[in-house]
């Protein structure tokens, strides 16, 4: 049955529109309606008054390993179905499932997992596919990434230890200074995989001849990466210079400044940055919270999760929600919306069906309290995603 939402106002594709009513059928935005605010007091079910509310489409995250007391890394559909209801309260609602450095055992696993959940679909957020982040990337700048899984890059390598799993690839994350790199790189390139430069020391010429190979996406800018500098720009300074790079942001106002992601924006443009969690096992979970990357505990202290041994960042604890709100406050919704939807939709190509309102695509939405800035209710394909569902035993989120 056909319903309208009539919305306090809708953002979408960089712009904002009052008193709008999203009609949605099948599944799908069949259209956008407006309505005089004072002549609607008659709304009812199946019509939902959302007139408090802004309408936003539902976000896409490239880039998470898991949350709320689940990794991906546990490499069963279970896992990855529990974190993805979760997600879906949060306004996400597609994903790539985020393997990180570690045995090729158990990153297949993981991707198998994914394999199953994105043809059998989930209660919450679906998946699109998955980021490979490592384990070809450069000891140097390995982050909360186990070092002892670290790998050169190799073709041959990646063929014996995925085969045909390598249809499952998205994104796959690797440094380009690397022996190795320039063929992997145009293996994956060739493969229809998008190759994301990333826990890489690589200089800005290096950077420059990785584009020329083919890649066109940069890992969670500033954070594992050579730095720029006046004399030295590094690989943060080709990001922000060469439109050929998408570039991921973690705003969480831990891992990267708020002013460092607005310089990031202002440089590249706000068609070209895409935000993202980099959520790991600790996302929602309250101080004191323990988890293992692999072998490598970490924990959740004031807000931020550190690795035990080091001290470092150990992914972030924060889902996308988050992300969004932070933007918003400094730079709109417009923007916001942008660099958590349609951004990372036409980055995977899916932007006539994904991160948008526009009448035609999948009626994934999520509604925005202004006043609280919070996702209240969040529908995907029409469907509205019932918090009182089956979790999976997975444990309520703190709030963020």
């Amino acid at each position: 049955m056909a319903f309208r939402i009539y919305c306090g106002a809708l953002a979408t594709d960089g712009r904002r529109y009052p008193h709008q009513a999203l009609v949605i059928d099948k599944g799908r935005i069949v259209a956008w309606e407006p309505y005089d605010p004072a002549h609607t007091a008659g709304i009812q079910p199946p019509d939902v008054d959302a007139r408090d509310l802004i309408a936003l489409p539902g976000m896409i995250d490239l880039h998470v390993h898991g949350g709320f007391g689940r990794d991906m890394m546990e490499g069963t559909p279970e896992a990855i179905r529990a974190i993805a209801q979760r997600l879906a309260l949060h306004g996400v609602t597609a994903f790539l499932v985020t393997p990180l450095t570690a045995p090729w055992h158990a990153i297949r696993r993981c991707i198998e997992a994914a394999r199953e959940v994105r043809w059998n679909g989930t209660d919450g957020a679906r998946v699109l596919g998955c980021h490979m982040e490592g384990p070809f990337i450069n000891p140097k700048r390995a982050g909360a990434q186990p070092p002892e899984y670290i790998r050169p890059p190799s073709v041959r390598e990646l063929e014996t230890e995925l085969g045909n799993l390598i249809n499952e690839l998205r994104v796959a994350t690797l440094a380009p200074e690397l022996e190795g790199a320039r063929e992997v790189i145009q293996y994956l390139t060739q493969e229809g995989v998008i190759v994301s430069i990333g826990h890489s020391d690589a200089t800005y010429e290096q950077t420059v001849q990785a584009i020329e190979w083919g890649a066109r996406h940069a890992t969670h800018t500033f954070n594992a990466m050579r730095p720029f500098q006046h004399r030295d720009p590094g690989l943060a300074g080709a990001v922000m210079l060469h439109d050929e790079l998408t570039a991921e942001i973690i705003w969480d106002n831990v891992h990267t400044h708020a002013a460092t992601a607005q310089l990031l924006i202002k440089a590249k443009g706000a068609t070209r940055v895409i935000c993202v969690s980099d959520g790991a096992t600790g996302v929602g979970m309250p101080d004191g919270y323990t988890f293992e990357l692999w072998g490598h505990r970490a924990v959740v202290q004031e807000g931020a999760a550190r690795m035990a041994e080091t001290g470092g960042l150990a992914g972030s604890t924060v889902a996308m929600d988050a992300c969004l709100r932070h933007c918003a406050q400094t730079l709109g919704l417009e923007v916001a919306s942008l660099v958590c939807a349609a951004n990372p939709a036409r980055a995977l190509g899916y932007e006539m069906d994904l991160g948008t309102l526009r009448a035609g695509a999948c009626a994934d939405v999520l509604l925005w309290n202004p006043h609280t800035q919070k996702v209240e209710y969040t529908y995907i394909d029409g469907v509205l995603h019932d918090p009182h569902a089956s979790l999976a035993g997975v444990p309520d989120p703190a709030s963020n």
